[in-house]
């Protein structure tokens, strides 16, 4: 039996992601076709890659000398892909919106991409509160958008990406007490949020609160992630932030994470862009964007330099 793509890449995220549920969300197929992908590819290589004795899977010894070889091997996969795509190029622009959230994150990395795809390519990034965004999505002002999953249209063909986590954080001079505490709790406390009218992200967190029957009195609000992690830093609340773009701060002790009962859910983001407008360029940077989308880059500089 041939060792097929389809088996490594199953492999790797399971790897990667630390579970078949959520390998099975980045590649947008099922847990038991991911764990048949996996099983074939143990068979064939007559080793076990997973220790499933555990309560959460754990990748073996054998399985981290292949995930070396076998991240070399997508690589690759990815640069062919990428050629095949470039040939035939011709001029052509992309008005490409995007959160502050995926701008710190892999944006870069998307662009670095697309420009090896397309060396003609006249790109446009522009970052923007995910309401405006898709604001000027449907003004056929922009292509295509990365957005928290919070707008449902049938004119939209919307490709799911990836899922961050949140945590609630405050800096230690802020509050400095239990690590855990129960979610109503917080409304004793200033609460520093997305706001509301102008995020995706903020409509879905007010929704899942408003769903616990948890309402906040003293809030300040903004629709900058750099203001709301300014605020945050400053002592002057405690907020919502991507737990892993702050890694950094929080092993610092400049900012501390605290659990409540229960904990945000996970926000799921996508990149949306309209089904009339579909073509091949829109469907190869949408699955562009889901190889590349990748939100647990550190903390940029100017924050880490406080």
């Amino acid at each position: 039996m041939m060792i097929t793509l389809k088996q490594l890449e199953g492999f790797y995220w399971v790897a990667e992601l630390g579970g078949l549920d959520e390998a099975a969300q980045r590649l947008n197929a099922t847990q038991s076709a991911i764990s048949k992908r996996v099983q074939e590819l143990e068979a064939i290589l007559n080793v076990a890659l997973f220790d499933r004795s555990k309560r959460r899977v754990q990748i073996t010894p054998q399985g981290e000398k292949l995930i070396l070889l076998t991240r070399d091997m997508l690589a690759l996969r990815d640069r062919i892909m990428d050629f095949k795509s470039s040939l035939g190029d011709s001029p052509r622009n992309l008005r490409f919106g995007v959160t502050e959230l995926t701008a710190m994150t892999w944006l870069p990395n998307l662009i670095h991409r697309l420009r090896g795809s397309y060396p003609t390519l006249a790109l446009e990034p522009v970052v923007d509160a995910s309401v405006e965004l898709v604001e000027k999505l449907k003004a056929d002002e922009l292509d295509a958008v990365v957005v928290p999953d919070a707008f449902r249209e049938p004119a939209f063909e919307i490709v799911p990406l990836d899922s961050v986590e949140y945590a609630w954080m405050c800096s230690p001079a802020y509050f400095d007490d239990a690590a855990e505490l129960p979610l109503a709790s917080l409304s004793s406390h200033t609460i520093i949020v997305q706001q509301q009218a102008s995020s995706g992200l903020g409509d879905l967190i007010s929704q899942w609160l408003a769903d616990k029957h948890i309402a906040f009195d003293n809030t300040l609000s903004s629709s900058s992630l750099t203001a709301l992690s300014s605020l945050t830093l400053s002592g002057l609340g405690i907020s919502y932030l991507p737990r892993k773009v702050f890694d950094y701060l929080i092993a610092s002790g400049q900012l501390r994470t605290l659990r409540t009962r229960p904990a945000l859910p996970r926000i799921p983001y996508v990149m949306m862009y309209k089904k009339a407008k579909s073509d091949e360029f829109l469907r190869f940077l949408a699955s562009l964007a889901s190889d590349c989308c990748e939100f647990s880059r550190s903390v940029p500089w100017y924050f880490a330099a406080r």
